[in-house]
């Protein structure tokens, strides 16, 4: 056993990002570099390949992903693989698409199991699911500010939404469905429930916007408009993951005036350029 290396870490956990891998960081791609383990959760095209350059023993945790089991016991076995590895010859590295931290729970376990068998870890970012919507929408979160849920926990808790508010809901097509399953085997009654829920915050006709970012630079993101009706019935016939975005149903009128007032640009202070008058208003809609 090997729990002390000439490394700050035992185990590196880090993120691929989203599009195959030209969105990895240069300190992710060294700290594969430096691995003698690397265990891979990414399926896209070509990243296998690629890590195989930068690390030569590669084990691709993929092979957990079994239709029919629990999903908290796939996690258990990929991070009960990545720590005795690294009790057996440390440095290992774990590396997820997107953000390591962005709804990946084996990264948690592994933080945990760490911890309790004096294995020290190391966190890496990478380009994250909410990164990339932001981008593929267009979206600055600092003109409504941003909830972000994932849709089974959304549901259980039932947490209440801020229809004024953007809303990022990840996990929407597999909502309460705890076992791992065949893309296009969803349950009309789970997403119908979700929709229910969702219509307790939204009128049935607000659309929101279901986002499957793309996997590699040659593809395209897809997004598809979807009034929250109809949610049930689209995602029933929707084979890929994605997320959700609902935009807000209206801007928060101002609340404290005087505080406003503050923020509010002067002309004694700096006049404003001159707009034409066929121009646009930019910045945020003003409240209804």
């Amino acid at each position: 056993m090997n729990t002390h290396t000439s490394f700050p870490y035992d185990i590196a956990i880090v993120g691929l990002g989203m599009s195959g891998v030209h969105q990895m960081t240069r300190e992710v791609e060294a700290t594969i570099r430096r691995s003698r383990h690397l265990f891979v959760t990414d399926v896209a095209n070509g990243v296998i390949d690629h890590l195989r350059a930068l690390c030569p023993r590669i084990t691709d945790l993929t092979k957990h992903h079994a239709t029919s089991s629990h999903r908290v016991l796939l996690y258990r076995k990929m991070a009960s693989e990545v720590v005795a590895a690294a009790m057996d010859a440390a440095p290992v590295c774990f590396a997820s698409y997107g953000h390591p931290k962005m709804y990946c729970y084996p990264s948690t376990l592994i933080q945990r199991a760490a911890e309790l068998l004096n294995l020290r870890t190391v966190l890496l970012p990478g380009i994250s699911s909410l990164d990339t919507l932001l981008t593929d929408l267009g979206i600055d979160p600092g003109a409504d500010g941003l909830q972000v849920y994932e849709a089974s926990d959304a549901l259980i808790r039932q947490r209440p939404l801020q229809a004024d508010v953007g809303c990022v809901i990840y996990q929407v097509p597999i909502v309460l469905e705890a076992d791992n399953r065949i893309p296009g085997q969803h349950s009309r009654d789970r997403l119908r429930r979700f929709q229910d829920y969702l219509l307790k915050f939204y009128p049935a006709e607000h659309v929101a916007l279901f986002v499957t970012t793309k996997t590699h630079p040659l593809l395209e993101t897809i997004t598809q408009r979807i009034a929250i009706r109809h949610l049930a019935d689209r995602l029933l016939i929707n084979s890929t993951m994605g997320s959700l975005y609902i935009p807000p149903v209206e801007h928060r009128a101002v609340f404290e005036q005087e505080l406003a007032e503050r923020m509010t640009l002067r002309e004694h202070v700096s006049k404003p350029p001159a707009r034409r008058a066929d121009r646009p208003a930019v910045g945020p809609k003003p409240p209804r």
